[in-house]
């Protein structure tokens, strides 16, 4: 990893003694010379150090903030969250506290008197080691006060040393070593460029988006896991990941959305403008998705074959601009902006789509879509079944097993009389399950019916234990999905932790003990343990 070297830092004229806060900016810049004046004078009357990351700009950025007293320190662009977290590792930062701050964005008063009193306590009396700040959106000169973006929550300030973004392509969040909190004081995030600028930025999101779908992302260092029952982001990041791309019509769900449930239409004519907006940007990445698919399509088997082989070598490029906006500055959701490449040649990335449609190069199985084996009315219904199991069947008391038992009938599942099914259960699929009288079913156990289960009277389900219903098929070079069904036969028990796999059948009264991964058929009666599971005994009939 490179350092900062000397003369890459700026000769600061001596500053005024005032009382300053042990905290350190960091700005990121591209051609910011109409946002970073405001960014600047929000903060250096107060901050320890202010530096800004400048990645090449060409509209006078560096000399505006030389003159308004920051550190400039240059760095060839790397990727939204790399470039951040090289100015968290490299740059001489010295204060105990650290703030993000995109340069079309402004401290306000109440903010800043917020972090100035808790960055000076001393840090080990803070148990938190960052804290996230709230944001409103200016758009057409109103403030947007729904619309889902505000509150809009987003982690600036950590200590020093105990954070760093997650890997990820485009609308990376921060990943904090420590509990997190949460200041009241707001920041103003507007862009005073225009919106040829802002349309841009969206266009390329777009991009990102498409591209980290159609190559299949990769984890880097650090990722932030989604998680139906985690925090308002990893909730977020779970539906973006797990079920949004599966939604027919996302822009116009997206609008839906954004006016009317999130009461965008209480923003005025300027909330009807951005929720158009903000929309049209999901319809762009449906579009160039598909487009890439048709184009990868295309190849020659050969070209497939090679796909295959090496797709878990694949990166995900950094697309440039077109030609024509590479002057214009595309800043993330949480950061600022993307210069063109120094040489003015397209990154790789973007050479390997083009090339994709004639075969030359591989590109990822993601790109080779499969007719999907669900309807539209399967992903609406496994949709509403996640809702569901969110808000109505793992919140339930663990008693309740008959309102459970009510929501998985409500959902096509066949369910037996005095059937005990713990809120923890994860189900993937409850229509394709069946499940006899007096079925037992333990805390956390995965029933993962992508084909059909069968759980016959009086058989117990431990916890944690794994039911997997599906699998894909490896030989072909289309991965395509299998969902062979498993079946359990009476009274058999699948002890705690234990991992039943596609297709295989349980015989009546067998035991699979904790732990064990069956992978072959169970007869009646045999006890098996083992990874993979072989026979240690038979129980009595």
């Amino acid at each position: 990893m490179s350092t900062v070297a000397p003369n890459q830092l700026d000769q600061q004229t001596p500053r005024p003694t005032v009382q300053r806060a042990p905290v350190d900016i960091i700005i990121p810049t591209y051609n910011e010379r109409l946002n970073v004046p405001l960014a600047l004078q929000s903060v250096m009357e107060w901050a320890s150090n202010v530096f800004v990351l400048d990645s090449g700009s060409t509209d006078g950025t560096q000399q505006v903030a030389r003159e308004l007293g920051a550190t400039v320190v240059e760095h060839p662009w790397e990727g939204y969250a790399r470039q951040k977290n090289w100015a968290i590792d490299n740059l001489p930062l010295s204060s105990p506290w650290t703030f993000i701050l995109d340069a079309d964005e402004v401290i306000t008063p109440g903010l800043r008197d917020e972090i100035v009193a808790l960055t000076s306590r001393d840090p080990a009396t803070v148990r938190e080691a960052g804290f996230y700040v709230n944001r409103y959106l200016i758009f057409l000169s109103k403030r947007i006060q729904h619309c889902g973006y505000f509150p809009s929550w987003n982690l600036r300030l950590f200590k020093r040393g105990m954070a760093h973004y997650e890997d990820r392509a485009v609308h990376e969040h921060m990943v904090v070593r420590g509990k997190t909190g949460f200041l009241k004081g707001l920041m103003e995030h507007e862009d005073r460029r225009g919106l040829e600028f802002y349309i841009a930025k969206h266009n390329r999101y777009s991009t990102l988006e498409a591209e980290a779908i159609f190559f299949g992302e990769r984890n880097g260092p650090t990722k932030l896991k989604g998680s139906l029952f985690g925090n308002a982001i990893e909730r977020r990041r779970f539906f973006k990941t797990r079920i949004y791309p599966g939604l027919p019509g996302k822009w116009f769900g997206r609008f839906v959305w954004m006016y009317f449930i999130k009461l965008g239409v209480l923003d005025g004519s300027a909330g009807l403008r951005f929720c158009l907006l903000i929309s049209s940007h999901e319809l762009f990445t449906s579009l160039k998705l598909r487009e890439m698919q048709i184009r990868a399509s295309r190849r020659k088997p050969e070209a497939t074959k090679r796909a295959w082989r090496t797709s878990q070598n694949q990166v995900i490029p950094q697309p440039p601009l077109e030609s024509r906006l590479d002057s214009l500055v595309c800043d993330s959701t949480e950061d600022s902006t993307t210069p063109a490449t120094s040489n003015g040649q397209p990154p790789p990335g973007r050479r390997e789509i083009a090339a994709a449609a004639t075969g030359d190069i591989p590109a990822s199985p993601a790109a080779r879509r499969e007719p999907s084996p669900w309807s539209l009315m399967d992903k609406a219904k496994r949709a509403l079944w996640m809702l569901v199991t969110a808000t109505l069947f793992r919140p339930s008391f663990h008693n309740w097993y008959g309102w459970r038992r009510l929501l998985l009938r409500a959902f096509g599942a066949r369910v037996g009389r005095n059937v005990r099914i713990r809120p923890t259960t994860k189900i993937e699929i409850p229509w394709n399950l069946e499940l006899g009288d007096d079925v037992v079913i333990g805390d956390h156990a995965i029933l993962y019916s992508l084909g059909k289960i069968t759980i016959r009277d009086r058989a117990v389900i431990s916890q944690y234990a794994h039911l997997c219903a599906g699998t894909h098929d490896y030989t072909s070079p289309d991965f395509p999905l299998l969902r062979p069904p498993i079946t359990i036969g009476d009274e058999a028990w699948i002890a705690a932790d234990a991992f039943v796999g596609p297709g295989v059948a349980v015989g009546a009264r067998a035991v699979v003990g904790a732990r064990a991964t069956v992978v072959k058929d169970v007869e009646p009666l045999q006890v098996v343990a083992g990874n993979p599971a072989r026979v240690i005994g038979q129980r009595r009939s």
